[in-house]
């Protein structure tokens, strides 16, 4: 792009125009505004490195990047400026410096260590950028205080208008367009309206506002004079260097910028899928409450190692080895390095926070006791709101979750056909996937009208007014045909309009439409923002196209029937004037498109020779194909998505994929072990377990053929069937075929057939490589859960149970991993030495030399025997280790805190630390998950008992007879236990309307048959009017209908039901109804009135009825 290209500094200068230049502020009646242009140099980005010849050619480099590219550069330096400030200022001040140095003789004070040659590369790195970022906040801090110094001079020079005669030019800064017109010409709008009435209140408000912007922006300008002033020098010059790492302190008023910089990242990539996903309400909460988190247990920890420093001194010389007055000395950090004290300081401030209660590294002394006083309400704080957030944050979702579940669970009892079933799934996912909700429009319908009016001229009437003949139409009569845009939802492959029977237009709001001729050929895409059928509003019998559905769509139709009505209210008396002046604009338009074709060596409307129109061809005849080759492929059924055999294939992939994620890691810590690490005294064999490996690893084999070549896909886009093998493997290619291939290979099982000990580390490599098919866990477990139609709520209990326990697993292999990491001198006999260890000591030998390790002190000092190595009869097996590692990490991610398993070694405690701050966000996001699981699941329950006793309370307090409280608590009763029956309105109310005919005519089917006036209508008549069938159930003594009222429905009973018909004046029945029976057809046929009242006379009367025209 020409805004990237780097042009040299000698080159030409484009000129702006000189003089006084006019420069419109508004439309065309807009005041012209003198204004005078300067010349404006295009090479202006090589300017700021003129005086520095070596970064020119850097500087090429980088001006020739896309935007992209050079913003995040630009961000990402100056986060790591904060970062370090951020990481590295706690951290030498509470590990660096020494509080008892200053009073000791003067060659330690002046003494310059390694640490602080490190440390001064990276200051100066941090500073020099911190120093340019001034610069860059002074030239707009200045911008800011100049335009706010000059506002304020003008509000002084000019006075607001006392009145509407006194506006001219010389008393606004912009003049609005209408202001120029005589009185009683403007056209006054609510915009015009507000703008004059609140023009003072605005001026006013905009002040304030900048005096608090000018302010914000002082306040931060001290705070970067503080970080600028370079206070190292005062410490350089009297020779104290212990002091550099104190006065970095002054470093963290830039700290304001790590969340504007963050803000900018996520503007830089704001159309990217990940930036949206966690710019979410519930996410972006939940990712900044773990970075405060994260960030707040680095501070914990420096802080608690500054007290103790504080205390003993840097190197713990003015504390007693063997009196215990801190946290450091029963810790035995006696000649510890500062990892292993950053180390023990980060595990025990992650226990804290996350409230685990151990008893190694606790406090000591007042000061010690009161920090993690402190500390600890802290942290029980921020895991309040971490339970409140994994709780609520989905409580959108909940909702969705729980129609889709009485959705499939109403499907069920109906006995519903699978593949309809899956539509319904596949719909829902969409919808999901595309508006997070069910309905498009529901945030549309919870604003006010004001707004809604706005959001609906934005979204419909700017549509109308891409249509040639209505473009230069009254914004009157676009709002009118905007309001008379209805939405509707096609789903793949369902036919949108047909040739000569289309009476109405079609704008795109979402998905691809294909656009052919009645026999296929000359096919065209229409896709977002596209719209097609404007000759339907003119001439509907000229249009010979038709329109499918290639993916889910979404479209506003304006029907012809309401476009007529529009042009008769609006222009009432010139109606065939207005026709005339659209068809003459319409053939205009055709005519100059056909030109414009031909122009471009195109020979016909829909023979474009674009890429869409190819697009929409193939797609189309794919379409056709799957659509009239179906009975050709039955045959093929196993391979297709959702057959009986790809489900059991997929569950017995479930099962393989669970099995080798629990047999990778059991082998390669606890099995295969060589050298120091064989305290087992395991040899790899080829019994059970290899065998069974042999058998997973054969049926992954025949699966990576299956998948490559036979097994069907489904296109989630157009929704059909993909049996062409060479797409098969190019689908399956861009999910991972090679990471497949590279599990697969059975480089793994023919070491293991080898009785090489060199070998066995090489086999647990090859074997890690089989860990990557767990990526498809959660796609089998939701085809899983869809095929047999499990509710979403057994299917997120399931999904964290078995996520929680590979976790787990993982976990505690990694913990008894992390013994083998300390050192161990075979020269020592452990059974003689760590029998009598306490646990000091092992805290002391894990200090000095990191020999002393917790499964060590667990099998010598807790369980009290010895290794298999030492005795092969010994109790402490590898199958016995790995429980007590996993009792380890269940205990930790718990929050329970036994004590009797803890961290001794320095990488123990990392691995520690770690474990319990993310064991601790996963407790608290599965507790807040089932929780609210649970609460959806009892929601229904719960508010049937609180309307009972609510109704309790008013029957009783109205003194309502106890007959009729037994009759209206009775119909609650009835309406509760039978909500699942009942639930097709809300089934059909989301479901696009040729899906929710197909799922009204299965269960509607045999009421039809039932009524003796549809036995000679054709297919299609029948098909319109058992799409048009509702279910509704009536309780004993409940009222149908009333004689005299206006019949605009009629009734068919299910089997089972009976309904007397009683006369109103004489009060008696009149004919009793059975289950079959249809009554009120006759009536609703002719639109007469109800001849008698129709009671229901049995516990519960179901029936199907049609309320609307036949």
């Amino acid at each position: 792009m020409t805004r990237n290209q780097v042009l040299p500094t000698g080159a030409q200068h484009e000129l702006a125009p000189k003089g006084n230049t006019p420069v419109a502020s508004g439309g065309p009646h807009s005041e012209v505004i003198p204004i005078q242009l300067k010349r404006v140099p295009s090479g202006r980005p090589l300017r700021r490195v003129e005086s520095f010849r070596l970064l020119r050619p850097f500087a090429e480099v980088y001006y020739r990047l896309s935007w992209t590219t050079r913003h995040t550069i630009h961000v990402v330096v100056n986060l790591y400026v904060i970062v370090y400030i951020f990481l590295t200022v706690p951290f030498r001040i509470a590990f660096y410096y020494d509080p008892y140095k200053n009073s000791r003789d003067e060659q330690s004070v002046r003494q310059w260590t390694e640490e602080l040659s490190a440390f001064a590369v990276a200051d100066g790195i941090a500073d020099l950028m911190g120093f340019f970022q001034f610069l860059a906040f002074y030239r707009v801090w200045r911008n800011t205080f100049e335009k706010m110094k000059s506002s304020a001079r003008s509000e002084v020079v000019k006075k607001p208008p006392t009145d509407s005669t006194s506006i001219s030019p010389t008393n606004l800064f912009i003049r609005s367009s209408s202001f120029r017109k005589r009185r009683g010409k403007t056209k006054w709008t609510i915009a015009t309206i507000e703008s004059h009435s609140s023009m003072t209140d605005g001026v006013a408000e905009s002040f304030l506002a900048q005096r608090k912007h000018l302010f914000a922006r002082s306040v931060e300008f001290v705070f970067e004079i503080i970080a600028i002033l370079p206070l190292e020098l005062v410490p350089l010059a009297w020779g104290n260097f212990n002091a550099l790492h104190l006065v970095r302190v002054t470093k963290l008023c830039r700290l304001y910028r790590l969340h504007r910089y963050l803000a900018r990242i996520a503007k830089i990539y704001a159309d990217r899928a990940w930036v949206q996903h966690l710019s979410s309400s519930g996410v972006d909460s939940l990712v900044r409450t773990i970075g405060v988190c994260a960030g707040l247990c680095h501070w914990v920890a420096c802080g608690y190692m500054l007290i103790a420093h504080a205390q003993c001194g840097i190197d713990l010389t003015a504390c007693d080895e063997n009196v215990e007055t801190s946290w450091v000395v029963r810790d035995r950090l006696f000649g510890a390095s500062v990892a292993r004290k950053y180390g023990r300081t980060l595990y025990w401030a992650s226990r804290t926070l996350v409230l685990l209660g151990y008893d190694d590294v606790t406090p000591v002394s007042n000061a010690e006791t009161i920090y993690a006083v402190v500390v600890t309400l802290f942290g029980s704080s921020l895991l309040a709101n971490f339970l409140f957030l994994f709780r609520f944050r989905n409580a959108r979702y909940a909702a969705y979750s729980a129609h889709v579940d009485n959705a499939r669970e109403y499907m069920r009892l109906q006995n519903i056909p699978r593949a309809v079933r899956h539509q319904v799934t596949a719909y829902y996912n969409y919808a999901w996937s595309t508006h997070h909700s069910l309905d498009s429009e529901e945030a549309l319908e919870l604003m006010p009208k004001h707004l809604q009016s706005k959001v609906v001229s934005t979204l419909k009437a700017s549509r109308i007014k891409q249509v040639c003949f209505l473009m230069k139409e009254s914004v009157e009569f676009t709002n009118m045909l905007a309001l008379a845009l209805v939405r509707r939802i096609y789903s793949p492959e369902d036919h949108i309009i047909e040739p000569k029977a289309n009476a109405g237009m079609f704008f795109v709001i979402r998905g691809k439409v294909v656009i052919a001729a009645f026999d296929g050929s000359k096919p065209n895409e229409c896709q977002e923002g596209d719209f097609f059928a404007d000759m339907c509003l003119l001439y509907p019998e000229q249009f010979d196209q038709k329109a499918v559905a290639k993916t889910f769509c979404e479209v506003y139709v304006l029907a012809k029937a309401k476009f007529d009505e529009a042009i008769t209210q609006f222009y009432r008396g010139s109606e065939a004037e207005v026709r005339s002046r659209m068809a003459e604009t319409l053939e205009k338009y055709s005519m100059q498109l056909h030109k414009m074709k031909k122009l471009l060596g195109l020979r016909g409307a829909h023979e474009s020779g674009s890429r869409k129109s190819s697009m929409g061809g193939s797609s189309h005849s794919l379409m056709a194909e799957d659509v009239h080759s179906h009975d050709s492929r039955c045959g093929a059924s196993w391979r297709l998505p959702g057959s009986s055999f790809c489900m059991h294939w997929n569950a017995a992939r479930l099962l393989a994929i669970i099995y080798v994620a629990f047999e990778v890691p059991y082998f390669g810590v606890f099995i295969s072990m060589s050298g120091k690490k064989q305290i087992f005294m395991i040899q790899p064999e080829l019994g059970l377990r290899f065998m069974l490996t042999l058998l997973v690893e054969g049926l992954f084999g025949l699966d990576l053929v299956l998948r490559s070549r036979f097994f069907a896909y489904m296109d989630p886009d157009v929704m059909f069937n993909v049996l062409q093998p060479s797409l098969i493997f190019a689908a399956y290619k861009k999910k991972g075929f090679y990471f497949d291939l590279l599990a697969w290979v059975p480089v793994g099982l023919v070491l293991d057939s080898m009785s090489i000990e060199i070998m066995q580390g090489y086999s647990t490599l090859f074997r890690l490589l089989r860990l990557f098919r767990i990526r498809w866990i959660p796609s089998l477990l939701q085809d899983l859960s869809d095929f047999y139609g499990t509710s979403s709520k057994v299917h997120l209990v399931v999904s964290l149970v078995l996520g929680v326990t590979l976790m787990l697993h993982f976990v505690g292999c990694l913990w008894f991993e992390m013994t083998f990491l300390s050192h161990e001198d075979p020269n020592i006999p452990l059974s003689s030495v760590m029998s009598n260890f306490t646990e000091s000591q092992c805290l002391h030998e894990a200090t000095r030399f990191q020999n002393c390790s917790w499964v060590k002190f667990d099998c010598y000092v807790h369980i009290g025997t010895v290794f298999p190595r030492e005795n092969p009869q010994s109790m402490y097996r590898a199958s016995f280790a790995y429980l007590r590692s996993v009792y380890w990490a269940i205990v930790t991610l718990t929050a329970v805190g036994y004590g009797d398993i803890v961290a001794y070694s320095t990488a123990e405690s990392y691995f520690a630390a770690l474990w319990i701050f993310v064991g601790g966000i996963i407790n608290f996001g599965v507790v807040g998950a089932m929780s609210s699981t649970i609460s959806n699941v009892l929601a229904t329950h719960h508010h049937h008992m609180e309307k009972l006793n609510t109704l309790n309370t008013v029957l009783e307090r109205m003194a309502i007879s106890e007959k009729l409280s037994s009759d209206i608590r009775r119909f609650y009763h009835h309406q509760f236990t039978g909500r699942k029956k009942t639930y097709e309105s809300e089934l059909l109310s989301h479901l696009p309307d040729q899906l929710c005919y197909e799922i009204s005519s299965l269960l509607h089917s045999d009421s039809v048959k039932s009524v003796a006036l549809f036995d000679s209508a054709s297919l299609e008549f029948l098909k319109e009017v058992t799409g048009k069938f509702r279910h509704r159930s009536y309780q004993n003594g409940e009222t149908i209908c009333f004689e005299g009222d206006s019949c605009r429905e009629f009734f068919v009973l299910l089997q089972g039901s009976k309904i007397n018909v009683f006369s109103r004046s004489r009060r008696v029945p009149v004919r009793a109804l059975h289950g079959g029976d249809n009554y009120a057809v006759a009536e609703f046929l002719l639109r007469r009135a109800i001849l008698c009242d129709s009671h229901c006379c049995l516990s519960r009367a179901c029936v199907r009825h049609d309320s609307r025209a036949v």
